[in-house]
């Protein structure tokens, strides 16, 4: 019962920057839909308003929702879990702070005013993540791959930004900004799902495979620092070496969450159902961050594909919202205490129309303008979907709980 209050509380605490981060996906969501309507001489009705927005849909999704989305994890989850503790609130209020400040700024033309918001924002996170994750474990475990990896992605995306800024100012050759931010997501997950997995479907902590396995975290800290490499290496138009770099991190990425050792080692009170679902979410992961890596390769071989979009959106949709599928929809109800008896069964459905909406999605240029239209709007209602069920079961789970303390 005391472990359920402190995840509610902990859950609570989160909330601010969960909804801040869920604000941010609708409005770059629209925006999106929008954006690849126009793009694909679709007329967007109403929505051609929001032209002047689409030069931020990166801003709105990466540095907006996947920004907050992390930062949650490291304020207060994972902090939580690694500490007994999360931020204080004054971190958090300024980060928050700092956020809406940098989303504001840069969707009103102040583009550089808006980036440093969001490099102050992203050093309140790496403070803080630096002072906790960095100490051992309120159980005394040292810290682990996953520990520095985290610790070292804010920072990756404060010098990423800062030299774009300062090499505009001086003339130096400078990449694209807004696909080097696939960097955020991208290394976070690498980072953490050598954890996540395990944890996921029942291993202790202290017992983890990927604790335990020294060739795991190599293979993870390989997979973080190659898949990096790639994403910047594309992002400065080097296709052909950037994709084989994403290809190679993503196989390497994928060989690191030992997803099938997991399984064969994981708790028996773990649902097959549940077991299925990450495992299903998981390898199609992984099979889009190779994908993108691939079509960034051939594109550099001299093929014409629309590359830019394609790999964009494989590593956000693709890779970044099949993991979030895969593994929220269990992890979430246990952020909140919930035990795994009382978490309802994960649904395929958000998954599927996920899948099918990406695959239409990135059919830009390449046959019925709508079908790309169709496409980000079955993914935007997939990834909707997903949140509203869950938010919404998780608050009618608590307060069931909380009537029956009472």
């Amino acid at each position: 019962m005391q472990q359920a209050f402190q995840g509610a509380s902990t859950f609570m605490r989160a909330m601010p920057l969960m909804a801040s981060a869920l604000a941010a996906l609708v409005i770059g969501g629209v925006v999106g839909v929008a954006f690849i309507a126009s793009m694909n001489g679709v007329n967007p009705g109403p929505l051609a308003r929001l032209s002047s927005l689409y030069g931020g849909h990166w801003f709105l999704m990466i540095l907006g929702f996947t920004n907050a989305l992390i930062s949650a994890e490291l304020l207060t989850l994972l902090s939580m879990e690694w500490s007994r503790r999360t931020a204080p609130q004054k971190f958090i209020a300024g980060f928050l702070a700092l956020y809406w400040a940098s989303i504001a700024l840069y969707l009103s033309g102040h583009v550089t005013l808006g980036l440093v918001a969001a490099m102050l924002g992203l050093g309140v996170v790496g403070v803080y993540t630096y002072r906790t994750l960095l100490a051992r474990s309120w159980i005394g475990l040292p810290p682990t791959h996953y520990n520095y990896l985290l610790t070292v992605t804010p920072i990756l995306l404060i010098v990423l930004i800062a030299y774009w800024i300062v090499a505009g100012r001086l003339g130096l050759p400078r990449y694209d900004l807004a696909m080097a931010t696939l960097i955020l997501p991208v290394s976070a997950i690498i980072a953490v799902e050598t954890r996540d997995i395990p944890l996921l479907l029942g291993i202790p902590p202290s017992r983890s495979i990927a604790v335990k396995s020294r060739g795991l975290r190599a293979r993870a800290t390989a997979a973080y620092v190659v898949s990096a490499a790639g994403i910047l290496l594309v992002a400065s138009g080097q296709y052909l070496l950037g994709g084989l770099l994403t290809v190679i991190g993503g196989v390497l990425a994928a060989s690191s969450v030992a997803l099938l050792q997991a399984i064969e080692k994981s708790s028996r009170a773990i649902p097959s159902r549940v077991k299925r679902h990450v495992g299903a979410h998981t390898v199609l992961s992984y099979l889009w961050l190779v994908g993108a890596g691939v079509v960034a390769a051939v594109h550099g071989l001299g093929v014409g594909v629309f590359v830019d979009d394609m790999y964009t959106h494989m590593l956000t949709l693709g890779f970044m919202f099949n993991v979030i599928m895969g593994i929220d929809a269990i992890l979430l109800y246990g952020h909140a205490g919930i035990s795994l008896d009382k978490t309802p069964p994960p649904q395929p459905w958000p998954g599927l129309l996920l899948n099918i909406g990406l695959i239409l999605r990135i059919q830009n240029g390449l046959g019925n303008p709508y079908v790309p239209v169709i496409g980000g709007l079955l993914t935007g209602a997939a990834i909707v979907l997903f949140y509203a069920r869950n938010m919404r079961n998780i608050r009618r789970i608590l307060r069931e709980t909380s009537q029956a303390r009472g």
